[in-house]
């Protein structure tokens, strides 16, 4: 009979703080370096010990036992304050009635909906660069996701108007301060009235306010209007409808988890294009034979494999999310380890993602391992960009349809230099993005489409 082991405690606390200094510093590098240690390995987080599962499979079943490990943990909590019950933290039977009430909204034919206005937005923005006059690529490819995301869920006609500019700057602030405090073991600097803290409070009630109006404005003519909004406010579980309150933590959600990775993605892709021009020539031949110079469309993307697998590799190398948690719902085993119940559990993507005993060369870019014969070495749970089991993000499908059109959509028209002397760097935040990325487009196409 194998033996049930307690898990040990990694090296390197130090007394009251535990390894919280190591993960806010250095978070990406401390958790990576737990992979060569055991499968499951305690970390402490002030006086919380917190069960980090380094093993993908393990990880795996871990996703795919929701039962017992569900959500919670010291991440999941403090982002608690934020989403309230929305999809990406609620659990149990709450979560499977709202997934199942927002499945619709997400439908193939919603997406290709979606699709048409990705396009159009694509069309719009890349067709006003010019030839050779700098673009802060980082910042477009906010407004463009922010842009997507704001007209999916809130129809055009629908007598509602959002400041995208300044819920754009509100939606950055409340994720720079959500990282400052989920590294706040204790949550005392949370409270202190600092000029980080005031502006988090009113970034926080200006995401809010324009929610909760927009939500009334819908609630007071209840209409399909093709959009998100719509979906939400419409859909009915038996005679029952969601509250306010909570179609208001599913928006905040959307919105928050949503237009930054995508935007982050989409900047580090144009990075690693420019800065490996093997890819770049590959990804403009696979332009130019399927778009012939026009913006992608919902239409071009079976075509489209190359600029997936760009897409797929973008995800892996500059992971959209350090850590993430669970909770013990009981007392359990998992790989031979006994984890207490009411545990705090968590896990990297970015980890599994950089494990050279997981991927080839973890630091290189290379696409070509998301080739479909390649990319099935790849063990199971060591590449999860969506997360697994019920928990899956309810918005991938939208989200690979926006990153690959537009991506392909840039391709087609525009090569992109990098500025001399601008390297680009991770910011040290809940998602990664990147500092500043300033560069140059080349036209490449006649405009025709």
């Amino acid at each position: 009979m194998t033996d049930v082991l307690t898990p040990a405690i990694a090296p390197g606390a130090v007394p009251v703080l535990g390894h919280a200094l190591l993960m806010k510093r250095a978070p990406r590098e401390f958790l990576l370096s737990l992979q060569g240690t055991d499968p499951v390995i305690g970390i402490r987080l002030g006086r919380q010990t917190v069960y980090v599962i380094n093993d993908p499979g393990l990880i795996r079943s871990a996703l795919r036992d929701p039962d017992t490990f569900g959500k919670g943990g010291p991440i999941t909590e403090r982002f608690r304050a934020m989403f309230g019950n929305g999809l990406g933290i609620s659990d149990g039977e709450l979560h499977r009635r709202q997934r199942a009430l927002m499945q619709p909204a997400f439908s193939h034919s919603r997406i290709v909906g979606y699709a048409a206005q990705i396009t159009e937005q694509a069309r719009a923005r890349f067709g006003g660069w010019q030839d050779g006059v700098e673009v802060a690529v980082h910042q477009e490819m906010a407004d463009l996701a922010l842009t997507n995301l704001t007209r999916a869920m809130f129809a055009a006609d629908g007598g509602v108007e959002v400041d995208a500019d300044r819920f754009r700057e509100a939606t950055a602030t409340v994720l720079n301060g959500l990282y400052r405090r989920v590294m706040d073991p204790t949550g005392v600097l949370a409270r202190l009235p600092t000029p980080a803290n005031r502006r988090y409070r009113a970034a926080e009630s200006h995401l809010r306010g324009v929610i909760d109006g927009v939500v009334a404005a819908y609630r007071a003519a209840p209409e399909d209007r093709g959009d998100l909004l719509s979906i939400l406010m419409l859909a009915r579980d038996g005679q029952a409808t969601m509250s306010d309150r909570q179609v208001h933590d599913e928006v905040m959600t959307i919105f928050i988890a949503g237009a930054e990775s995508i935007a982050n993605t989409l900047a580090w892709a144009c990075h690693e294009v420019a800065a490996h021009p093997e890819v770049e020539a590959r990804l403009c031949a696979e332009a130019d034979r399927v778009l012939a110079g026009r913006a992608a469309e919902y239409i071009d993307l079976a075509s489209l494999g190359y600029t997936k697998q760009v897409i797929s590799e973008t995800l892996r190398l500059r992971t959209q999310g350090w850590a993430l948690s669970r909770t013990t719902t009981r007392q359990t085993t998992i790989g031979g380890y006994r984890i207490p119940a009411d545990a705090a559990i968590m896990y990297s993507p970015h980890a599994l993602n950089h494990n050279p005993a997981l991927h080839r060369d973890p630091g290189v870019f290379n696409p070509d391992r998301w080739e479909v014969g390649v990319a099935r070495a790849v063990p199971r749970g060591a590449y999860i960009p969506f997360g697994t089991g019920n928990h899956t993000c309810i918005g991938e499908p939208f989200a690979l349809t926006e990153m690959t059109l537009t991506l392909a959509s840039i391709a087609s028209r525009w090569r992109l230099e990098p500025v001399p002397g601008h390297t680009p760097r991770p910011k040290v935040a809940l998602t990664m993005p990147v500092d500043a990325l300033p560069m140059i487009p080349r036209r490449r196409f006649p405009a025709t489409g």
